[in-house]
C-alpha cells in the first residue's frame, strides 16, 4: 500500500527532486515591435545563469515582467535551449500586452527615477519545474536626460 501511494505522488512532485541551485535570470533587455491601437508586441531578452556544475537543459519559459511595481507582460516560451554548467544563455522572448498599459507606464515614467523590473515566474525543465524570481535596474535615473556625461576632455 505505501509502495502505491509513493507512486501516485511521485509524477506530481517532480519539482522536489531537483538538484542543485535554480537558475538566476536577469532582464537585459525590452524592445518595443509592432503596435496596434489595442495591443504592443515587445521582445523581452533575458540572461539565464546556471551556478552548477551541471547543465540545465530548459524546455520552456512562464513568466510575468513588472516594471516600477506595475504589471507589463506575461512571457510564454517553448524555445528548448541548454545553460551550460557555470554559464548563462539569452532566452528571447516574444510577448503582447496592452497598449493603455504602455501608455500608463510612460506617462508615469519621470526621467529623475529609475526604472525597476521585477520578474517571476517558472523555467521548465527535464527534471520538473524550477521557480524563479528577481529584481534588476533597466534605467538609472538621468539616462535619457539629455545631460552631459562627467568625461572631461582636454585641448591638446
Amino acid at each position: 500500500m505505501l509502495a502505491f501511494t509513493v507512486a501516485l505522488l511521485l509524477p506530481g512532485c517532480a519539482s522536489w527532486f531537483i538538484k542543485g541551485e535554480a537558475p538566476e535570470v536577469l532582464v537585459t533587455n525590452v524592445t518595443p515591435l509592432d503596435a496596434t491601437t489595442f495591443e504592443q508586441r515587445l521582445r523581452v531578452d533575458l540572461r539565464v545563469r546556471n551556478p552548477n556544475d551541471f547543465d540545465y537543459h530548459l524546455t520552456g519559459i512562464d513568466f510575468t515582467l513588472a516594471l516600477n511595481g506595475k504589471r507589463l507582460a506575461r512571457g510564454l516560451g517553448s524555445k528548448e535551449v541548454t545553460i551550460p554548467r557555470l554559464g548563462d544563455a539569452v532566452i528571447t522572448i516574444d510577448t503582447t500586452t496592452s497598449t493603455l498599459d504602455i501608455v500608463h507606464q510612460l506617462l508615469q515614467f519621470s526621467q529623475k527615477q529609475e526604472l525597476m523590473y521585477d520578474i517571476k515566474g517558472v523555467l521548465h525543465s527535464v527534471e520538473g519545474r524550477l521557480p524563479f524570481t528577481n529584481t534588476g535596474t533597466l534605467v538609472e535615473p538621468g539616462m535619457f536626460s539629455g545631460s552631459p556625461t562627467n568625461s572631461s576632455t582636454t585641448p591638446q
